[in-house]
């Protein structure tokens, strides 16, 4: 008789695995695998990143509207939420002597220019970025942002951002 993958011939009795065996083998194989899979796939990688590439964003816009408007901007981050700003008008201009900050900047929608941290996301240092109204980044807590293995650089003479 040919021998067949799994078997082996001893006179007229072949012997393989069982039914039962293959069944254990499976179960306890499906059993590891919904333990282990989770620990390998989490969603806060991709939620690293898409926080990341949203801040980046918002970091980008803050210094155009200092440009275009000609009045210095600055994007307020805390570990879990950011929110960019401007100083109050007086009349066609920037009111330098306002302290407050409170206009908030507007995104192309007319949203404001802010939002929370996903779940277990968070982005340091914590601080002010002001960009002055040449796109320049006039002062911050560092010229680095990381979140989670994430990094944003800003290049502080010329305000670029960029995202590794």
């Amino acid at each position: 008789m040919p021998r067949s993958a799994g078997y082996r011939a001893y006179g007229t009795r072949f012997e393989g695995y069982t039914l039962v065996e293959l069944v254990v083998v499976i179960t306890i194989t499906g059993i590891m695998a919904a333990y282990i899979a989770p620990r390998f796939w989490t969603q806060q990688t991709f939620s690293d990143r898409g926080y990341v590439d949203e801040l980046a964003a918002a970091l980008r816009s803050t210094q155009k509207a200092a440009v275009i408007t000609g009045c210095a901007a600055q994007l307020t981050l805390s570990p879990s939420s950011y929110a960019a700003t401007q100083q109050a008008a007086s009349g066609n201009a920037c009111n330098p002597s306002d302290t407050t900050w409170s206009t908030p900047l507007l995104s192309a929608d007319g949203s404001a220019i802010q939002n929370t941290a996903p779940a277990n996301t968070t982005a340091s240092p914590s601080g002010v970025f002001r960009f002055d109204t040449q796109g320049r980044l006039s002062s911050s807590p560092a010229t680095t942002v990381t979140v989670g293995t994430h990094t944003i650089t800003i290049l502080a003479g010329t305000g670029l951002v960029q995202v590794q």
